[in-house]
This record gives C-alpha cells, sequence and structure tokens, in this order.
C-alpha cells in the first residue's frame, strides 16, 4: 500500500540515487562536457530579447509572451533535476513542456497578436497542437524557412517532440519507468541518465536555433562596456563573451549556417553598426559609472568585497564580479516585470 509516510521514508533512497548520478556524471565528464557547455550558452540567450524599444509615441515594452521562456526555463530545471533523482520518466514529460512552451514563446513573438495570447492567459483557448505551432512559425518567418530548408529543424524538432510524448502516453513497454531502470523501483539507470543527456542536449539545441533565428541580435558580439560601461542596455545587445557561449551551443556545421542567418539580417546589422559607431567612454567616465553603480542597493551586499578587490589592484575581477551582479539582476527583474501571470490568478 502507498501512503504519504511510505512515500516520505523514500527520501533515503532518493539521496542515494542522486550521489549514484553525481558518481557517474564525475566519471563521464567526456558524456557530460556538451551539455555543460550547452547550457552556459543557452542561459545567455533571453538577454538578447529587446526589453524596452521604438522612439517617441511609439516607445513600447515588451509583451506579456516574453515570460513564456522564463516559465519553460522552471520545466527545464525540473527536467534535470528529475534526471538526477532518478525519476526519468519524469524528466523527460518536463523536457517536452519545456519544449512546447519555448516554441509556444517563438510562435507568440513571431505572431504578435496579443488577442490571441490574453485568451489563452484566461483559458478561453487551448494551446496550439505543437506541429501547427511549428508549421505557423514557417510560414511567418522567412529566417526559419531558410535553416528548415537547410537542416530540416521542423522536422528534427517534430520527431523530438514525438519521442518524448511518448513517455508522456506510455506508448508501449519502452516508454515505461520499468525499462529505463530495468527494475520497478526508483534507483539509478546508466540508460536513464544517458537517456536524459541525449535528449537534454538534442532539445536545447533545436529550441536555441530557432531561437537565434528569431533574434539574430544573438550573434551579434557588441562592446558594451566600452560604450555603456556599468548602465549597458536592458536587453536586445550582448558582450562578445555572452555570443561566444551561445555559438558554443551549436556543432561547427550548423553554427555556419545560423550565422549566415544572424550576420545577414538587415535590422540586426543596423543595430549593431549603430552601438560600434558610438564613441568610447573615457576612463573617468567609466570610473563615475562604477561609482554611482557600487552605490546603489544592487550591490549592498557585495560593495565591501568588491571594494577589497579594488584595493588589491584586482580591477578586472571587480569589474567582472559586477557585470554578472548586473545581468542576474537584469534577468531576474525581467522575470518579475513581465510576468502576466501574477494578475491572471483565478478567484
Amino acid at each position: 500500500m502507498i501512503d504519504i509516510d511510505n512515500c516520505f521514508g523514500q527520501i533515503k533512497g532518493l539521496n542515494e540515487t542522486s550521489n549514484k548520478s553525481k558518481e557517474w556524471i564525475k566519471n563521464n565528464q567526456d558524456d557530460c562536457e556538451d551539455l555543460n557547455i550547452i547550457l552556459r550558452g543557452f542561459s545567455e540567450l533571453l538577454f538578447a530579447i529587446p526589453i524596452f524599444g521604438g522612439f517617441g509615441d511609439k516607445y513600447i515594452n515588451m509583451h506579456p509572451w516574453h515570460h513564456l521562456f522564463f516559465e519553460a526555463e522552471q520545466d527545464l530545471d525540473a527536467a534535470i533535476l528529475l534526471l538526477m533523482l532518478g525519476f526519468y520518466k519524469d524528466s523527460f514529460r518536463s523536457l517536452r513542456s519545456f519544449l512546447e512552451l519555448y516554441i509556444f514563446g517563438l510562435y507568440n513573438f513571431i505572431s504578435e497578436d496579443e488577442n490571441s495570447f490574453q485568451s489563452w492567459l484566461h483559458g478561453e483557448t487551448g494551446t496550439p497542437k505543437f506541429g501547427q505551432l511549428i508549421d505557423i512559425i514557417l510560414k511567418k518567418n522567412v529566417y526559419f524557412k531558410s535553416i528548415d530548408e537547410q537542416i530540416d529543424w521542423s522536422g528534427k524538432i517534430k520527431s523530438s517532440y514525438k519521442e518524448l510524448s511518448g513517455f508522456i502516453h506510455t506508448r508501449g513497454a519502452f516508454y515505461t519507468n520499468t525499462a529505463i531502470r530495468n527494475s520497478s523501483l526508483t534507483c539509478f539507470s546508466e540508460i536513464g541518465i544517458k537517456t536524459g543527456i541525449k535528449n537534454l542536449i538534442e532539445v536545447i539545441r533545436l529550441v536555441s536555433m530557432g531561437f537565434v533565428v528569431n533574434f539574430p541580435m544573438s550573434f551579434h558580439g557588441l562592446p558594451l562596456f566600452e560604450k555603456f560601461a556599468f548602465s549597458p542596455p536592458a536587453g536586445g545587445f550582448l558582450e562578445e563573451d555572452q555570443v561566444e557561449r551561445i555559438k558554443s551551443i551549436f556543432p561547427v556545421d550548423i553554427l555556419g549556417k545560423l550565422s549566415n542567418i544572424c550576420l545577414n539580417n538587415e535590422d540586426a546589422n543596423s543595430l549593431a553598426d549603430g552601438v560600434r559607431s558610438m564613441r568610447d567612454l573615457s576612463v573617468e567616465e567609466v570610473y563615475e559609472s562604477f561609482k554611482k553603480n557600487l552605490d546603489s542597493d544592487l550591490f549592498i551586499n557585495s560593495k565591501k568585497e568588491i571594494l577589497s578587490m579594488m584595493d588589491d589592484g584586482e580591477i578586472d575581477k571587480a569589474f567582472v564580479m559586477m557585470q554578472a551582479i548586473n545581468r542576474a539582476s537584469t534577468k531576474a527583474l525581467t522575470s518579475i516585470l513581465f510576468n502576466p501571470f501574477y494578475s491572471q490568478r483565478p478567484e
């Protein structure tokens, strides 16, 4: 008989499973390094979304569907956590939800249909079927059509979705917990963790391809520090190091095709050239930006450490720390500001 107390009793077993997962990862660095690199690059993508845009009366802020990507990332976190705990089937379910939400987010950015999104947000209409989302994206965005013709992006992503859906619907014996673990108990499985890592790499790469095609600024590394110091644009522009991490997501052959699309996008080139044409800040202006930011509430817990670095002559290290804190703050603030769900909770 399954009861609550029995479930709590399984926590000890989960600790054992997670320890075995850690040990396996430690002993199989080659299998996991690609995933680590991809996750680091993936974490930079949302900075390429413009937060504010336009001029004068046309000045607008980001649409609410921005938050779909943050929602999707929570499913990705769940997929990884469940994988480490031995819940392989549940991990694949979460990964499918991540894939579906991310594509739904891209669909909304491309269609820009506020009424349709609000109808979905209020639960009046359902999420379009996955295949329909992909087909509409290809129809509405010529750059997606281009990458699809070159690498069959739509075919690959539909195939991944279908495979992950097998675990949602338990499509035969292979898609059961028992088959993945070769056991009816929750425990570590080398087959399970290998399959999970393979699925994570494949799905994250595929959604990232779609993201950079839709947001070509992802491939335009810019000297933001030289132009803005510690007060860069809130979103839509990336430093060269961020772009290099994004590029590392993709295999060399795919990277070349994506670069050709992103670096030949006229709108993206115009924006990038506009930033590059700005004058570099003087040393005095950089330090003024440094002091102004350091005195803000954002650095109340790290100010002492940063000043200590400066006193020790570790200026570059102090600057890097400040940039990292700024980026983390921007992402956290964005996830709150553009969360439409706070005001849509049912009575």
